[in-house]
């Protein structure tokens, strides 16, 4: 392989990150966003939730996702919840309460009518967004160094999502420089699970139920997480 110089990248921190994350299981891009989300919303617990500008944010989101907001209740996010969950729930009284009797129902809409203009997104989600679209540029330069190229091959590689996404995502600065290195190694990576796959159903016959399991035996979670992303990213 040709040896790029990527001083740059190697330096930087998401570059570290890329490398520790090809040391762990599942998809990298799903474990990289989802630690980073995870640590703004125990930012959030454990100190945003008073900022006025935060809480007028998701005041005007109407509140996390149905995702994010179960992740806190997990969290134990009792009173920053509590406290931001009522600005809403005063929000909506206030509605009922001057709408009574005037039958005008435009302001009531579920949180997923992507046609409205009136809800912000979730604030969460938007730092799983952001997270996710400098983690995939910063996977494109990294894989064109040899050492975290054969790092990324020994890993899981990326979801199907998510190696579309950064096949794909704009801008697609010089992909000639690591598009085809990307698309060897999740190749490389998809051949060797399907060969585990195989393996393991081979093993699931009775006449073979005795040889010693290998690493094939976890090849269908492998394959899950593959095809459908990371539930939740294990620490």
């Amino acid at each position: 392989m040709r040896k790029v110089k990527v001083t740059n990248v190697q330096s930087s921190w998401d570059y570290e990150r890329l490398s520790e994350a090809c040391h762990k299981a599942g998809c990298i891009l799903c474990r990289l966003t989802g630690e980073t989300t995870r640590r703004y919303l125990e930012t959030w617990k454990d100190e945003m939730f008073t900022d006025v500008n935060v809480r007028t944010t998701l005041r005007s989101s109407r509140g996390f996702c149905h995702t994010h907001t179960w992740q806190l209740v997990q969290m134990g996010a009792s009173l920053p919840l509590a406290q931001a969950y009522r600005d809403i729930i005063t929000d909506e009284i206030e509605q009922l309460a001057n709408d009574s009797g005037k039958h005008k129902q435009r302001w009531f809409h579920s949180k997923s009518d992507d046609t409205s203009s009136s809800t912000a997104p979730c604030p969460a989600c938007q730092q799983s967004d952001q997270s996710l679209a400098r983690f995939t540029s910063s996977l494109r330069q990294a894989i064109s160094d040899p050492t975290f190229y054969t790092l990324f091959l020994s890993s899981h590689g990326l979801c199907l999502d998510h190696f579309h996404l950064t096949c794909t995502l704009k801008p697609l600065t010089t992909p000639e420089t690591w598009l085809p290195l990307l698309r060897t190694a999740q190749l490389t990576i998809l051949q060797r699970l399907n060969d585990q796959l195989s393996e393991l159903i081979r093993k699931y016959d009775y006449r073979y139920k005795n040889e010693a399991p290998g690493p094939e035996m976890t090849a269908w979670q492998t394959a899950a997480a593959l095809v459908a992303g990371d539930a939740t990213p294990p620490p």
